[in-house]
């Protein structure tokens, strides 16, 4: 049947696979930045990437009617690149987005082993003493919440 969607070897999913737009975005309360990564369309919907990941941090000094201020803004990055770092051994994986408030940051990733997730969060707990970090993983083969931010 057509149209068939050919899907992209799994064994080419590297680091350089990221290319990142941000926009503005707002939700009733206050404003909302969104990092997307474009170069993750091409990877959607692959049947080996089926699990949705988020990270989400909430921010130690909440700012309601804004963003957060520099210096957590810059603790909650290296919290980023902490993530990135151990879902990335743990596979298959691919960082999508990147949702900032003035009260959280969230990190959203599609993944291949669903089975490392509560030892990544578990980890992350015991390493990550700035901060609460939390987490949610669904089977998502749709992609939907990284579609919902496709312009």
């Amino acid at each position: 049947m057509w149209p068939f969607k050919k899907h992209l070897q799994i064994s080419n999913l590297t680091d350089d696979t990221d290319k990142w737009s941000l926009f503005d975005a707002s939700t009733a309360d206050a404003p909302m930045l969104v990092r997307v990564n474009t170069a993750a369309k091409r990877w959607a919907q692959h049947p080996s990437l089926n699990i949705r990941v988020g990270f989400a941090i909430p921010l130690n000094q909440p700012n309601p009617q804004g963003l957060p201020d520099s210096a957590e803004n810059f603790a909650v990055g290296q919290i980023e690149d902490t993530i990135r770092s151990h879902i990335k051994s743990s596979g298959p994986a691919i960082h999508v987005l990147s949702i900032t408030t003035g009260t959280f940051k969230e990190f959203v990733f599609y993944i291949e082993n669903g089975d490392s997730v509560a030892h990544i969060h578990e980890k992350l707990k015991m390493e990550i003493m700035s901060h609460e970090v939390q987490c949610m993983a669904v089977h998502d083969p749709e992609w939907t919440v990284y579609s919902s931010f496709q312009q």
